[in-house]
Parts: C-alpha cells; sequence; structure tokens
C-alpha cells in the first residue's frame, strides 16, 4: 500500500516545518498549491524549492490538484496520477497552506482540498493517507460524511 502524507505550511517558520518533514522522513513535496504563492516568503515557489533542496529534500508544484481553482477531473486525475508516480520512488507528502484538515466546529468539516478534494481519489486508487497536524501528531481520517470546505 503507497502512504502518502499531507500538510500545510501555515504560519510555521521553514526550521519548524523541515522537523516535520524530517519527523515523518519525507523526501518530496509535491506543492498541491493552485498558486505557489504564500504571504510568507519562505514558502513561496522559488524559496520553499532552493530551502527543501538544500536540506535533501525535492520539490514539485501541481497545480492540477489545486483547491483554488477547482480542477476538471481529467486535469486532476492527471495529478493524482503524478503523486502516485512519485510516492513508488520516495516518500511524499502534499501540501498546500492550511495547517489543519479540520475545522474547530461541533461537527467537524474539511478546512482544506487536500482533505475534501485529493484524499477521497488518493484512496480510491489504494493509498493511505496520512495528515500531519501543526503540533506533529497524525491523524488518518475518512472523509465520507464530512461537510466540504467549499
Amino acid at each position: 500500500m503507497t502512504t502518502i502524507y499531507t500538510i500545510g505550511h501555515g504560519k510555521h517558520p521553514f526550521p519548524y516545518f523541515l522537523e516535520l518533514l524530517r519527523q515523518y522522513e519525507i523526501e518530496m513535496v509535491c506543492d498541491v498549491r493552485s498558486f505557489a504563492r504564500s504571504r510568507w516568503p519562505h514558502f513561496n515557489q522559488v524559496a520553499l524549492r532552493e530551502l527543501l533542496n538544500e536540506n535533501g529534500i525535492g520539490y514539485e508544484h501541481l497545480p492540477e490538484c489545486g483547491g483554488k481553482l477547482r480542477p476538471d477531473p481529467e486535469t486532476l486525475a492527471f495529478g493524482i496520477n503524478r503523486i502516485f508516480e512519485l510516492a513508488a520512488d520516495v516518500k511524499v507528502v502534499l501540501m498546500c497552506s492550511e495547517s489543519n484538515p479540520l475545522s474547530d466546529h461541533k461537527v467537524p468539516r474539511s478546512k482544506c482540498h487536500r482533505l475534501a478534494l485529493l484524499s477521497p481519489p488518493l484512496k480510491a486508487k489504494g493509498a493511505r493517507v496520512i495528515h500531519i497536524l501543526p503540533d506533529g501528531r497524525s491523524m488518518e481520517l475518512q472523509e465520507a460524511g464530512l461537510l466540504p470546505f467549499w
């Protein structure tokens, strides 16, 4: 079974973000934001790629999996297939900006497209999806019944 991790960069300083990646022995960050930009400069595409590469971690931007612009099914399928190609060779994490995939509502809902949009097709293809939380813990979720974030 292929295991795929997810993480949100949130407001983390880069050293802490790197610590989370190392904790889970991540070898490749798949940036699944539609646009690889952030108000935190170290999470902008060029800077992030350089910082990760300096620390022995690969980087690939997969806008086909983005949540800001909901991809059509064919485009999303291309991105999902690419994730599986990468995950066949290295330990992969899908990264976007939302640090916590679930809301704090009484009935939790998805706050992030990693959970609502990407996890179901990944699981349908046989992947185990583990979400890395901001405090370093991780969790697996059943997406069925969760209200979507959009």
